[in-house]
């Protein structure tokens, strides 16, 4: 028995560190600047905002020849393609310099396209400039031209109706009066400069400060005749080179230059594009991800798949970036209703080095709405029942919102969620033929009917209270809770009065400090506790183990339950710095403590497959805890992170970084395989990544990630009795070792413009190889245990996606991804894993239909799925799942009095059978059903 350190040191260690800070992709703005203007013009810019990092609202900061910068707001038009005007007063020769940043949830300024020093310059076609150019105030705004009105469906002229309202800008562009005859401003007094200047502002911008005198730059002589353009760009550089009053307004921002790309294959679905999708639920956007596939397993859990593997424990997934996965199995209830969601991101390929242990194949970051207002929505539907005429109802209900008090503001949301999934005829299970001879059922009727019962509570509240303008507090919790029935059963037998549980509690408290303008410090704790409370029906009611004897027959049926507490407290200390223009340096460490709070594995049955009066721990089985010693079943993580991004000339951004994790793991004496104490094991994680901004519309990538994976409680310890009605179940493995991914990809960005069209396109090629990856395979047919494949596996493939922007309303897209998976322990003819569709297509479209009335199309397609043996046993569980095409078709307006939004969604159009694999298709020969048609009509409010 390994004695437990003092709890005061545990505290101590834990305090130190915790979860990185790093969930989100830098975000940029992908923009061609003109090479030239008209005088008295108006400037229209227009970007595509790419990136996971969150983004309240965007400005755009500009200046003509001799003037400080002035900001306007960048708003959104439709997708993520925003637009912001210089009005004409503005455009006067030589030319105009523009730069465009952002403002995240915690106020910080952060540059999204060039920046203060390094502004985007556009030529201006008119008269050849003064030696020096006045200050606005002295001169004579010319009259500013009308902006070309857009098309009608791109609706330019109205302001957007975005989820993100962009707040009051603190500056905005100067309105053009009547011409009038200004005295030039004294050079010994810009008191009068300044003051002439914040005359023109309006009435509620904050007034320009005085800037420094500037250095008196010499007049150049006139060229004798014309120059090239070359000359004439030159010559506007210099006349635009910085002014006076850059010094000063250029320290609003945290960093002069932008890091524009993180490297990372990576997805973001805001609720504009979620809501054009037709998602209820995260499962429902996940599945049309290229590279990812969603499918249930007989208990009902929603598995997602990332580039043909797939594990619970290897897909990390976080809430507001709070770590879901259980400390026990590695499942996560993230499977939430996606109305309260701002967004989704989805890093597709290993997070380690970011995230810590269990971001092995991918990562999926949930963020809660946090935007001022009520918002609230209201869903019925259902789906039609197959056992009898009539509907399987539905509903839910969401509400959330945010209000700003001074300095605090506090926000909350909240989802119930409740159906009554349609019933699916199952024609066969492992019991198929005793349930026939007791007389269970008749000859013709199936097994039984898969269950999808669910009720869903989601709560969550917070705080955010500005300490001063450099200090930030805020804390939340949340309690979310699921009771719902097993699809099917537990392994390969109907069990239609099967009840599983779910609890989770989470509470997160941050502190940021803002140093200086290019140091910020962030300090994070967090803690969790989920309790799971799993019986399940592995034989009907009235069942009977043998012929004669009473205990032998089991009236409310065979019974198992499993119920599991644990709980998990970390910390977080990180700094996110700017060593010189053009370079990002974050570092930080992390710690956790996860503990198995409590464990009891139940039956209603003996090992000999009698019956007992109530449910207790089965004779002979050692408890979990009893293996553990105690000390296994806790683990320590203790890392440390530093990743440093360098632009190191305009195109090209190199990142390097490395994350060093010590995590404590049993120790196994190989000759009993038993547990004799713990020990520590190291693994460090580097990333690299090479970005190439070929134009300001192609962005290259290479990327090369590591990550690290411990075995889970579960797969470690959990140990099954050995009878008849258990047969094909896994069990713990004390000696597993951790699996480590190398993976190696290479990837492209282009976004082009065509009028008022916008189109993206994206691919992507990966290799991975897996070493001593964890894998549940039977071997024998009856217990065996989870073993790592000694010689690996490899995954490669490709992913590619278009996206077309025609107008804020109509959009199309399709993403395709093919890859290959190969376990290479095997003969040559058996390497491929079919687990999941090798080939899959997706693709959408939205379109208006009339003024108030949109129409969303989604269409996903799989691939045809056929298992390969995996061992000499599978040779007689062959199954072929056909490709399949689902359908979902939606109906929603515009917003009704900017108040109110109507949808009608009708899924699975045309109610294709789609079937899921199972672990023992000899047992369920026609597999398992998943949903079909489903109806819902949805009403959401904004107030």
């Amino acid at each position: 028995m390994v004695r437990s350190r003092p709890r005061s040191i545990v505290l101590a260690l834990v305090l130190l560190v915790a979860l990185p800070v790093h969930s989100q992709e830098q975000s940029s703005l992908l923009h061609n600047p003109p090479d030239q203007a008209e005088a008295g013009q108006a400037l229209v810019v227009d970007g595509v905002l790419t990136g996971t990092q969150r983004i309240l609202r965007m400005v755009l900061r500009y200046r003509g020849s001799g003037e400080p910068y002035t900001e306007t707001p960048m708003e959104l038009q439709y997708g993520d393609l925003y637009r912001g005007v210089i009005p004409g007063s503005h455009l006067a020769a030589p030319g105009v310099e523009y730069y465009v940043e952002g403002f995240t949830p915690g106020g910080e300024r952060v540059p999204l396209f060039k920046s203060a020093t390094r502004p985007a310059r556009v030529l201006v076609a008119g008269a050849e400039p003064p030696a020096r150019a006045p200050p606005l105030s002295s001169r004579t705004p010319p009259e500013p031209a009308a902006s070309p009105r857009p098309p009608p469906s791109s609706r330019a002229s109205e302001p957007a109706k975005s989820a993100r309202k962009p707040e009051p800008s603190r500056s905005e562009p100067a309105r053009p009066e009547p011409a009038r005859k200004a005295e030039p401003a004294r050079k010994s007094d810009s008191d009068d400069a300044m003051a002439a200047l914040n005359a023109e502002l309006p009435a509620d911008s904050e007034p320009v400060a005085a800037p420094q005198a500037a250095p008196e730059r010499p007049s150049r002589p006139s060229p004798a005749e014309p120059a090239p353009v070359e000359s004439t760009r030159s010559q506007m550089e210099e006349e635009l080179a910085l002014y006076t009053a850059e010094d000063t307004l250029a320290l609003a921002t945290r960093h002069e230059e932008s890091v524009k790309k993180v490297p990372a294959i990576a997805a973001s679905f805001g609720r504009e594009q979620i809501r054009s999708l037709g998602a209820r639920t995260v499962a429902d956007v996940l599945d049309v991800v290229p590279g990812l596939s969603i499918s249930r397993d007989v208990q009902g859990f929603h598995r997602t798949a990332v580039r043909g593997l797939r594990n619970d424990a290897e897909v990390l997934f976080l809430l507001n970036g709070h770590r879901l996965n259980n400390f026990f199995d590695g499942k996560a209830l993230m499977n939430l209703p996606v109305e309260n969601l701002e967004r989704i991101e989805v890093i597709r390929g290993p997070g380690s080095s970011l995230y810590g242990a269990g971001a092995f194949l991918g990562v999926v970051n949930l963020v809660t709405q946090r935007e001022e207002g009520l918002f609230s929505s209201a869903s019925v539907g259902g789906v039609p029942k197959k056992v009898e005429q009539g509907l399987a109802p539905a509903a839910d209900l969401h509400l959330s919102g945010a209000l700003g008090l001074d300095r605090l503001k506090l926000f909350g949301d909240g989802d119930v969620w409740y159906q009554e999934g349609g019933s699916t005829a199952v024609e066969k299970d492992a019991l198929d033929a005793d349930t026939l001879a007791q007389r269970l059922r008749e000859p013709l009727d199936p097994a039984g009917y898969t269950h999808d019962d669910r009720f869903l509570l989601n709560l969550g509240l917070g705080a955010e209270y500005a300490l001063s303008s450099r200090n930030r507090l805020s804390a939340s919790v949340r309690f979310m809770s699921e009771n719902r029935a097993a699809l099917l059963g537990l392994f390969d037998t109907m069990g239609p009065d099967s009840r599983l549980k779910w609890m989770v509690l989470l509470g997160d408290i941050t502190y940021e400090h803002q140093v200086n303008e290019r140091v910020r410090v962030r300090a994070r704790l967090s803690a969790d506790r989920q309790y799971t409370d799993r019986l399940f029906q592995i034989g009907p009611d009235n069942f009977r183990t043998g012929p004669d004897d009473i205990t032998q027959l089991f009236p409310e049926g065979m019974l198992e339950q499993t119920l599991v507490t644990v709980s998990t407290l970390g910390a977080t200390v990180d700094a996110d710095m700017s060593l010189f223009e053009g370079n990002r340096l974050s570092f930080g460490a992390v710690g956790e403590l996860q503990a198995l709070d409590d464990y009891a594995y139940l039956t209603n049955y003996t090992s000999d497959s009698r019956r007992r009066d109530e449910l207790a721990p089965p004779t002979g089985l050692v408890d979990i805890q009893d293996i553990a010693q105690g000390a296994a079943s806790r683990r320590m993580t203790f890392g440390a992170f530093v990743q440093d991004q360098w632009t190191v000339v305009e195109p090209l951004t190199l990142t390097l970084g490395l994350r060093a994790d010590v995590t404590q793991l049993p120790s196994v004496d190989t000759s009993t395989n038993t547990i004799t104490g713990t020990h520590l094991v190291t693994s460090l994680n580097p990333r690299a990544g090479l970005v190439f901004s070929a134009t300001d519309s192609l962005v290259l990538k290479l990327l090369y990630g590591r990550a690290f994976r411990p075995p889970t409680l579960q797969e470690l310890l959990e140990q099954i009795p050995n009878t008849y009605y258990n047969q094909g179940r896994f069990e713990g493995n004390p000696a597993l070792q951790p699996a480590v991914v190398d993976t190696i990809e290479l990837g492209a960005d282009l976004i082009q413009t065509a009028g008022e069209a916008r189109v993206r396109l994206r691919g992507n090629a990966f290799y991975e190889s897996f070493s001593d990856p964890i894998a549940a395979v039977d071997t024998s047919g009856n217990i065996v245990p989870v073993r790592n494949r000694e010689l690996g596996v490899r995954v490669y493939g490709v992913e590619g996606e278009a996206r077309l922007e025609a107008s804020k309303r109509a959009t199309a897209w399709v993403n395709a991804s093919l890859f290959r998976a190969e376990d290479l322990e095997l003969p040559a003819n058996h390497l491929y894993l079919t687990d999941t569709p090798q080939a899959r297509f997706n693709a959408g479209i939205s379109m208006p239909i009339g003024d108030l009335v949109n129409f969303d199309l989604v269409v996903r397609a799989g691939a045809e799925r056929r298992n390969n043996t995996r061992s000499v046993l599978e040779l007689v569980r062959r199954y072929r799942i056909p490709a399949y095409n689902l359908i979902t078709a939606q109906v929603r307006t515009e917003p009704i009095a900017d108040h109110f939004e109507l949808a009608l969604l009708v899924q699975n159009v045309f109610d294709f059978d789609l079937r899921d694999d199972v672990p023992r298709p000899d047992r369920i020969p026609n597999l398992l059903p998943r949903e079909g048609l489903s109806a819902f009509l949805t009403l959401r409010a904004h107030l």
